[in-house]
């Protein structure tokens, strides 16, 4: 078990964020308001996360458990719509059906095949594990369509002559999707390949903190950079393929209208 972290001392260790507010302050970059605001945030959000996680982790009924997991997968779906600033109200579907199904995969494959789970909808290993998962399937899905709808715009004459030459729908966005999907993916690569030797992870520090044997939070922590990596790629790849089949006329224009 964890040694427990005083409220007053935890305030004491924001003091650290003074002199970074100074140094920004002196380089005229002008988000101090929205760091505070995100920090206030942060505490205010996680402190209520920890309330009612420890009642949810208490009781362990799966239903709850379930609709505690469908709104978080809900508030995924909608904090990439807004940071994405799509109008139209089919990419919610496409961005929570592109969420929900490697999310469903990778439980089943934690559950069922890696801890042969009684209960798959067990809180103790649903909420952290999902969240993980949520959480590193809404950063690459945001970097995947940015890119991938600033790549189309500023090089959409390419595209049409590739239209113009034969190729099919398809065969003109290949490039565009294997440049999106690159870059969504390259720091999930980056993590894997220096994991233990620059950093520690989360979930291993977590659970050796928490009491763990080291080899045992390390089989863990192989697991989940693995399942994140799958996600990250996955979810990216469905969505742009669902956004290539339905945002595009049957002359293969993109019709996709996207707030300035």
């Amino acid at each position: 078990m964890a040694q427990d972290i005083f409220l007053p001392n935890l305030l004491y260790f924001a003091i650290f964020l003074i002199p970074i507010f100074y140094i920004m302050n002196y380089l005229e970059i002008n988000m101090i308001s929205n760091v505070i605001k995100s920090i206030l945030r942060m505490f205010i959000q996680l402190m209520l996360v920890g309330v009612y996680l420890h009642y949810i982790l208490t009781l362990n009924n799966s239903w709850i458990n379930l609709a505690y997991l469908t709104l978080m997968t809900f508030a995924c779906t909608f904090t990439i719509v807004r940071d994405v600033k799509i109008r139209d109200s089919k990419f919610y579907i496409i961005v929570a059906v592109s969420t929900i199904i490697p999310l469903i995969l990778n439980m089943f494959i934690f559950s069922e095949l890696l801890l042969h789970l009684k209960d798959p909808l067990d809180a103790l290993y649903l909420i952290p594990i999902s969240g993980m998962i949520l959480g590193n399937t809404l950063n690459g899905m945001i970097v995947t369509i940015n890119d991938f709808l600033n790549n189309l715009k500023l090089n959409e004459e390419s595209y049409l002559l590739s239209l113009s030459f034969g190729a099919t729908k398809f065969e003109a966005l290949k490039p565009f999707i294997a440049n999106a999907i690159t870059l969504a993916f390259k720091p999930s690569v980056a993590t894997m390949a220096n994991v233990g030797l620059v950093s520690l992870p989360g979930m291993m520090t977590g659970q050796i903190l928490g009491g763990s044997l080291p080899i045992v939070a390390i089989k863990y922590q192989i697991a989940i950079m693995i399942a994140l990596f799958v996600c990250r790629f996955l979810s990216s790849f469905i969505l742009l393929y669902f956004c290539s089949l339905y945002f595009f006329n049957k002359y293969s224009i993109f019709t996709l209208k996207i707030k300035e």
